[in-house]
Parts: structure tokens; C-alpha cells; sequence
């Protein structure tokens, strides 16, 4: 499904940086056409590109980093994508100097794709969250006026991007969010730090402000589980800005009002025994994808039967597959999951190799909702990573509409250095997994679609 001016309706993007400190090596504008550049806090110059392809093809981002402004990519990746919402994007940048980051928008150019905006947003001065008291009162520590922060303030990991509907294009929120349960597991509360702006033309501006919110729903039950939450991922849903646990459920935080609400919702899953087991979901096996124009939100759970991790499927075993979709139960808003399709491996055995390979990181098509794309694991010795596939599986028919070898591990390292430097992707993906073991997510992006588009293009 493709959008004016010859671009994608959307893209799978890889999450892994493809690092191009020789500018005669950054692509050109016919193999890369969505362009932006930027200047950090510290003075260093740097620009970046989206080759862009439609799914299952994988997309990816190029960046110019050049020394010494930007740390190495073999020991910290100096530019990476944290979120997507719409034609906006938000990359955090760092500096050489350890804890010293920026914070870029990218917005998507209807006109000039190849001159894209990248805006620095405003710093973060808000003070750390104390909590030592162990009760429902926010407390900020401050430090001197003349102490040196240690760290960011804002955690990468929990940073979300939101922007506004068809009515409202130019606002967006950028959001952080924090789990505090008290200790008697008597009440919950999201600590956030939050940040709510609008473009004016070029220009960015806003302030960041510190809130806590108390999470609604919840039992004391719930509360004892909510105390251990781990976000492992941050997506724009209506209104919403979701936080995800996939050992758990999402917390849904509207930050389309001035004063944010939350609630949260469990995932279809055996939560019988706690700690959940390996084989109903964990960050690896789940994924949570908004579809069709953002008015739906799936949620798709691969279950080993091994009851293993990350590592080969283990002979005589096998998997299922389950896909549910959000819904809303009654007049109240309350919502709840409806499942809608499930598939076995014994159903795909002979539409694929089987030997110890995996499915994992599950993302529905955006346009295609019956359609889930996958990363499929081969493993080796161990846990190495040897062969990566991209499979996309028709859900409804249970059959395997494709799968196509994305990255062989052992072809890249059995060639010798001169071999090597003639494939940079590869090497740039292997650099890339060398610092986080294990692959990363593709992130559905939607914003080519807003690129050289009409107005009535975009429904």
C-alpha cells in the first residue's frame, strides 16, 4: 500500500543505527530521500536519512556523526530512535562526554522530504524524584546550583512521543513515567515528567513539569504486582500514551488533558502463579501494535512450549500464537480483549524451517490487521544468534505469506576485513548486537505517509 509521491503508507525501521562517519559513504538522495540535519547543545554538526521500503522489507536510518562531537559506536550508539507518533519521531543524541544527551523532534516535510526538520526540544531541569518517604506525597531532591548531575534526568527507556490528531498536528507530549506503589501496597501512582509543546512553524518551545497521578482499576492484588513493573515498550494509542509490561498489561495514561489520568488493563494471559512463567509472555514473544489509521490496538503473544527464553526452540516442541484485539465493554470506558486468532506451529510445519528457529517481536501490519511480521531466530552454539529472517504470517488463513533471510551471522563472519567493509549494513548491524545481545523490535513508523500527500490521502 503505497502513499503519494512514491513513498510507503508505512514502514517496519530497523532499530539499529547504520553509522556513517565518512560522508562520501552516506547515502544519497535516491537511495535515502528522507533527509534532516541538526546542531547538538555542544556544538557538533550531524544529519540523518531514511531509506524507506514498504514491508515486510525492512527500512533503515543512516546517520553522519562526525568525530570527535559523538561517541564511538563501538562503545555507546551515539544517535538512536526511541519513538514514533504520526509525521513526528523523537532521537536521542549523545555527546562523547559520558551523560551528556540531546533530545531531537523530527518532522516529517510534506514538500521537501529531502529538507526534513530536526528541533531540539527544550532541556529537562526538573529535579530527581525522592522516594524515601514511602508515601503519596511527590518530593524533588534538588542539588547545589553548583553540582554536576551524574546522570540525565530523563531514562531513555521510558520515554514516550504523542502528538495530536487531524485537528490538532502541531501538538505533541513528550513523556516519561515511573511505577511508585506504597509500600503497604495500599495505593499506586505514576510519577511523570512531562513536557507539552507546539510547533510554531520551525519553532519548538514548552516546559518540562513533574506530576504524580494515581492509577485507577487496581486491587491490592494488583498493586503487589505493579510494585515489580518493567516498561518494555511505549506506544501512542487515541489519546493515550501506553506503557508496557509485557508480564503484565499496559498502563494507559491520556495526556490529551492538562491533567493526565491513568488506568490499567492485564493482558489476556495466565496470571494463575506469579511470577509469570517463561511461556506466557515477555518482552522477546510480545508485542502490542496499533493499526488501521490508529483506531485499533492488537496484541499478539508467541508461547513456547519449552518454557525457555532466548535460545533454540527445543526438538519435539513447539509454539502458539494468539492475537487479541483492544475493546470497550461497557458504557463506563472500561475495556477488555477479544481474541481473534490463534496458530500452532504444527499448522505452519512444511511453510517454514522448524529446527530450532523462533518467532519473536510480533508486529501487526498496520494496514493488514490479519497480518503479523516477525523476527525469526535461528540460534547456534548457545544462544548465538546465526540467521535472522523476516516472516510475515497470515493469521486468519494460518499460512506464511513470506520469509526472507534478513541476516546470516556466520556469512559476515567468515569474511576477512576487506570483505567486510564492502557490506557496512551488516557490519553496522553486528556492531549494533555486539552492544545489546540480543536484536531489537522493528518500529512501525507511519510518517512516509504524510510525505507529498494530499489531505484526503490521509484516511
Amino acid at each position: 500500500m503505497s502513499a503519494a509521491g512514491g513513498f510507503p503508507s508505512w514502514v517496519l525501521l530497523e532499530r539499529y543505527l547504520f553509522h556513517r562517519d565518512d560522508k562520501d559513504s552516506f547515502p544519497d538522495e535516491s537511495s535515502a530521500p528522507i533527509r534532516a540535519s541538526a546542531t547538538t547543545t555542544w556544538g557538533a554538526d550531524f544529519r540523518i536519512a531514511f531509506s524507506v521500503v514498504e514491508p515486510p522489507r525492512i527500512s533503515r536510518l543512516y546517520a553522519h556523526l562526525p568525530p570527535p562531537g559523538f561517541p564511538h559506536p563501538d562503545k555507546e550508539l551515539p544517535l538512536y530512535m526511541l519513538a514514533t507518533h504520526r509525521h513526528l519521531a523523537l532521537l536521542k543524541v549523545s555527546s562523547s562526554e559520558i551523560g551528556v544527551q540531546n533530545l531531537f523532534i523530527f518532522r516529517a516535510d510534506e514538500k521537501n522530504p529531502s529538507s526534513s526538520l530536526l528541533k531540539l526540544l527544550p532541556a529537562c531541569t526538573e529535579p530527581e524524584i525522592d522516594y524515601s518517604r514511602g508515601d503519596d506525597r511527590l518530593r524533588l531532591r534538588r542539588q547545589p546550583s553548583n553540582a554536576t548531575p551524574r546522570r540525565p534526568r530523563l531514562m531513555s527507556y521510558s520515554l514516550g512521543l504523542w502528538c495530536g490528531g487531524e485537528d490538532k498536528p502541531e501538538e505533541l507530549v513528550v513523556a516519561e513515567l515511573t511505577v511508585f506503589v506504597l509500600d503497604d501496597y495500599t495505593n499506586a501512582f505514576a510519577d511523570i515528567c512531562l513536557l507539552r509543546s507546539t510547533f510554531t512553524g520551525d519553532q519548538l518551545g514548552g516546559k518540562w513539569g513533574t506530576m504524580r497521578v494515581p492509577i485507577l482499576s487496581t486491587d491490592n492484588d494488583d498493586l503487589w504486582k505493579l510494585s515489580r513493573w518493567q516498561t518494555g515498550a511505549i506506544i501512542p494509542f487515541q489519546r493515550w500514551l501506553c506503557w508496557i509490561d509485557y508480564q503484565k498489561g499496559i498502563l494507559f495514561c491520556d495526556v490529551s488533558s492538562k491533567v493526565p489520568t491513568i488506568s490499567f488493563l492485564w493482558f489476556p494471559l495466565d496470571t494463575s502463579s506469579y511470577p509469570l512463567t517463561t511461556t506466557t509472555c515477555n518482552i522477546f514473544y510480545g508485542g502490542v501494535s496499533v493499526v488501521d489509521h490508529g483506531r485499533l490496538l492488537k496484541f499478539v503473544n508467541v508461547a513456547r512450549n519449552d518454557g525457555l527464553v532466548y535460545e533454540a526452540l527445543k526438538p519435539g516442541t513447539g509454539f502458539t500464537i494468539t492475537c487479541h484485539t483492544l475493546v470497550v465493554l461497557g458504557g463506563d470506558g472500561s475495556m477488555g480483549w477479544k481474541e481473534d486468532y490463534t496458530i500452532t506451529s504444527d499448522e505452519l510445519r512444511g511453510q517454514l524451517t522448524l529446527d530450532g528457529g523462533i518467532p519473536m517481536f510480533p508486529r501487526v501490519d498496520m494496514y493488514r490487521p490479519h497480518v503479523v511480521h516477525f523476527h525469526y531466530i535461528e540460534f547456534g552454539c548457545g544462544r548465538a544468534l546465526e540467521k535472522m529472517w523476516v516472516l510475515s504470517v497470515d493469521m486468519s488463513t494460518k499460512t506464511v505469506e513470506s520469509f526472507y533471510l534478513y541476516m546470516d551471522v556466520n556469512v559476515y563472519r567468515k569474511m576477512d576485513d576487506k570483505a567486510r567493509l564492502q557490506i557496512n549494513d551488516d557490519a553496522d548491524f553486528m556492531r549494533s548486537t555486539c552492544l545489546h545481545r540480543t536484536p531489537s523490535p522493528f518500529i512501525p513508523c507511519e510518517f512516509p505517509r504524510f510525505i507529498s500527500r494530499k489531505r484526503k490521502d490521509m484516511e
